[in-house]
């Protein structure tokens, strides 16, 4: 099992992150490489079990399942349960820490995946530019708030 993690720092206070990042069926407002997310019925965005559907860039398209959610922590958790990339058991956790002053808000975000033979160092290597991407994303958002 590989395991990954990074974190960034965004200018704004945790609650405003919280409602752009804790809105499960609106990840691409936010992510620059999901061009479009849709929301599948059953559960609300904001229960466990909520289902959607990711379209990246390049045509591929994730299933995601949130498996755990608090409000409280202003965090969450997902499986992805369908991917065209190489590997399976992926269960990633974003999750916000408001930094001392208020302003300012630690977004850390990890997972844990089983690669296809040979896959590893790939899929590391991509998973943290993709989290990058969110991270900048996030913080040239809230810059020019």
């Amino acid at each position: 099992m590989t395991q990954i993690s990074a974190s960034s720092v965004i200018p704004a206070p945790i609650s405003e992150v919280w409602k752009v990042v804790g809105n499960y069926a609106a990840i691409d407002a936010w992510h620059p490489a999901v061009n479009g997310s849709a929301f599948q019925p059953g559960p609300a965005a904001d229960q466990v079990d909520a289902i959607r559907q990711c379209d990246l860039d390049g045509g591929a398209r994730l299933i995601e399942r949130q498996t755990a959610r608090s409000e409280a922590d202003h965090s969450l958790s997902y499986a992805i349960t369908e991917s065209p990339m190489p590997m399976t058991n992926y269960v990633g956790t974003m999750r916000l820490r408001q930094i001392t002053d208020g302003n300012q808000t630690l977004f850390e975000w990890e997972a844990s995946f089983d690669p296809s033979p040979g896959a590893e160092d790939q899929l590391s290597g991509m998973m943290g530019q993709l989290y990058q991407a969110g991270f900048d994303s996030l913080k040239a958002r809230f810059a020019d708030s």
